[in-house]
């Protein structure tokens, strides 16, 4: 039956279990051997990978605490050199140091001959403007404005300022400098004191400290240029400042170091520490490709142990599981064979369920679409005869006359929307087919969904995104959607509760779709509400979309809303299915075709063919063909268009109309009922009408169809029943006035 999938269902073509099951002191044994072993060989290597990591964060931690130590100690050097310096012309003006220079770069030069990092020592003054250099030239004109140091000192920077690494313009020798203001740091700004340190007096300590490891030790100011580098690269001409090289921790703290993992061409294990209170960084990375070597051999050797273990005790359980599953095998086949046989019956008393629920529902449909077909010819008879009266009484009508009309009308209003449900079931309705977005309808229906659940009832929306476009039509799809959420709040009753509304893309196979000739197997966009509430026994789950059957109280349903979305779905050539237990809630899913890569075609209001613009002539004078095969529907129409003061002529079936027809009776608009006995129905008899006289205006109605805004497949302009009188004789005026004026 359709009311629900059966994943869990076996098929027939299951083998049949190829052995029977090992005991659990078997199988526990065999695990063991090869599990223990494997724990073993586990934990050695964790414990292994333990142990050199903690060494190799060890060494990286003292590598770095080294280099740091000595960095300090060159970088404290320096600023004594600095401070001896500025003390030997503080006080001095400019002209009184150019006029002392000789004496000052003696000086200059016994202080950067006894320090073996300092390469030179640099005296500048406020415009920076080169004024004593210690070195055995005469002191060049040159500026260091340009310098960035400079800038910076000249901008107020405090204490030691390091510039970036530079070629001298004297030696050519690559270095950083080392630059402090001249004097007191809170007087104007008066010059610099700087002094250039070579990175290769760095590179040879750490070339000392690295030895026999992987290790890259580096230098660097806390906005990440690189001032010194071991192993020392081609050029130490570094690239511009990188901030992200540094981490923020160690630009903010000086005394704790931190470690991190870094990968580029292999993992390196990296220490940053900062050098004193100074912009300075040092950088340790060791390399952990040798701690990853180390780990591997130690492993490999442990693994190899392992495996000779595990092989050994396997052999020996398989060996003994091998002779007990002999001696079971014979009867694990004859346990499957009658296990097969149970599902089979299984599966064919399932199959036959099925298949006669969905006879008796298609049954029903057959019942149904006949009797609502016939129920809409009497409504149509009524309502023109209510229509009629209305307008023989006009104003002398009292009002309980006028009170009485209205009950009939709205009497017939009431049986149209019940005669529609019926043929929703029944398939015999007309639906406007689209391709459309699936999620993009869902979202926008989601607000009158919540509306309709309550404020009690909570409500997740669920899509799956990238969904293909699917054939439904948008106005049935919405009603459905709503009954279901109506159905949802029933049986979540006035408690709290939750709802989940999901579509996804499902693959049905024939299965799933058994007892449903109009689908075909293949790709389906899945519509589903879940709901927690009461749930449905298997009686009610299976008689869920039969017409009229509803377990609410009385006046609070009609049992028709399960059963219109039963025939709109097979309609639509889609599927539907209940999942539901008592005490889990309901899960009900619209399977709509999907349609691949199809265009959504975004729904618009159809116009009828001719509506806008058309001019009414005068009714006088107007001849029209009325072939109803229903006596009552056909002389309240009749009546109704003589008293507008049209000529009627009536013909109780197709064959008798296009008789009229063939006899050359002038006629302006042919108005036919779809559905009649004789063998011509009211397509046939239109299509042989316009045959004979070309240009004929034809107005189609039926029983069978919805609201129909539009024509049909054939052409032809189609009025569902039960219809206005007023809008039939208006739509008749309008075909008769575009009739006259195409022939004039």
């Amino acid at each position: 039956m359709d009311q629900g999938l059966r994943p869990d269902a076996g098929t027939a073509s299951d083998p049949a279990p190829r052995s029977v099951p090992i005991p659990v002191s078997l199988r526990s044994l065999l695990a063991a051997s090869v599990l223990v072993p494997l724990l073993f060989l586990a934990g050695a290597a964790w414990y292994d990978w333990r142990r050199l990591n903690a060494d190799a964060f060890a060494d990286v931690s003292r590598l770095s605490a080294i280099a740091k130590e000595h960095a300090l100690k060159v970088v404290e050097t320096n600023a004594m050199v600095l401070d001896r310096l500025d003390d030997r012309v503080r006080g001095m003006a400019w002209p009184a140091i150019r006029a002392d220079g000789a004496a000052i770069q003696r000086e200059m030069n016994r202080l950067d001959d006894s320090i073996a990092q300092i390469t030179a020592l640099h005296l500048a003054d406020p415009e920076g403007r080169l004024v004593l250099l210690s070195s055995a030239w005469p002191t060049p004109r040159i500026s260091i404005a340009d310098r960035s140091y400079f800038q910076r000192l000249a901008a107020g920077a405090e204490g030691l300022v390091f510039g970036d690494p530079a070629l001298a313009r004297l030696s050519g020798i690559v270095s950083f400098t080392m630059a402090r203001r001249r004097g007191d740091p809170a007087a104007p700004f008066d010059g610099v004191v700087v002094g250039s340190t070579l990175p290769g007096y760095f590179q040879a300590h750490w070339h000392e400290l690295g030895a026999g490891r992987n290790v890259n030790i580096s230098l660097l100011r806390t906005d990440g240029q690189v001032l010194a580098m071991h192993p020392r690269p081609e050029s130490d001409l570094f690239p511009p400042p990188d901030p992200d090289s540094v981490p923020r921790g160690v630009r903010e703290a000086s005394y704790v170091p931190i470690i991190e993992r870094l990968g580029e061409r292999g993992e390196w294990l990296t220490a940053f520490r900062r050098v004193g209170e100074h912009p300075l960084v040092i950088a340790v990375a060791l390399s952990l490709d040798a701690v990853r070597a180390d780990w591997l051999m130690n492993t490999a050797t442990t693994a190899a142990f392992a495996l000779c273990a595990a092989l050994a005790l396997s052999a020996v359980t398989l060996l003994a599981i091998r002779r007990w599953r002999s001696e079971q095998t014979m009867l694990a086949r004859l346990a499957a064979t009658a296990e097969e046989l149970r599902a089979e019956i299984a599966r064919r008393e399932d199959a036959e369920a099925g298949l006669m629920q969905a006879q008796r529902l298609e049954a029903l449909g057959r019942l149904t679409g006949g009797i609502a077909h016939d129920f809409n010819n009497l409504l149509t008879a009524i309502l023109g005869t209510v229509q009629l009266l209305e307008r023989h009484l006009g104003a002398a009508a009292d009002d309980r006359s006028r009170r009485l009309l209205g009950v009939a009308r709205d009497a017939v209003n009431r049986g149209a929307r019940l005669n529609a449900s019926l043929l929703a079931f029944a398939r015999r309705q007309k639906l406007r087919t689209t391709v459309l977005d699936a999620n993009e309808l869902v979202q926008g229906f989601t607000p009158l969904i919540r509306g309709a659940l309550g404020e009690a009832i909570a409500l997740t929306v669920d899509l799956e995104q990238a969904l293909p476009a699917c054939s439904a039509d948008p106005a049935q799809l919405e009603a459905a959607l709503l009954n279901l959420a109506i159905n949802a709040r029933d049986a979540i009753a006035d408690r709290a509760g939750h709802c989940t509304l999901a579509t996804r893309l499902v693959t049905l196979g024939a299965d799933a779709l058994e007892g449903n000739p109009e689908a075909k197997p293949g790709p389906y966009v899945a519509v589903s509400l879940t709901d927690s509430g009461v749930g449905m026994p298997p009686e009610v789950r299976d008689r869920a979309f039969e017409p009229f059957f509803t377990t609410k109280d009385f006046g609070r349903g009609t049992g028709l809303g399960l059963s219109q979305v039963f025939g709109v779905m097979r309609q639509l050539g889609g599927h539907v299915a209940i999942e539901s237990a008592l005490g889990a809630g309901t899960t009900v899913t619209l399977y709509l075709p999907a349609e691949g890569d199809a265009a959504v075609v975004h729904d618009e209001v159809a116009r009828q063919p001719g509506a806008a613009g058309a001019m009414v002539l005068p009714m006088a004078g107007v001849k029209i063909l009325v072939a109803e095969d229903d006596e009552r529907v056909r002389e309240v129409t009749a009546e109704t268009l003589r008293n507008a003061g049209m000529r009627v002529i009536t013909a109780a079936d197709g064959q008798a109309a296009l008789a009229i027809i063939e006899r050359g009776e002038a006629v302006d608009v042919l108005f036919s009922d779809i559905v009649m006995p004789g063998g011509l129905n009211g397509i046939d008899l239109a299509r042989a009408a316009q045959r004979l006289r070309p240009g004929l205006p034809v107005l189609l109605a039926t029983g069978y169809a919805g609201t129909v805004a539009g024509g049909e497949d054939h052409g032809f302009e189609v009025m569902a029943k039960p219809y206005d009188q007023d809008a039939v004789l208006r739509r008749l005026g309008e075909l008769a006035a575009l009739r006259a004026r195409s022939a004039a």
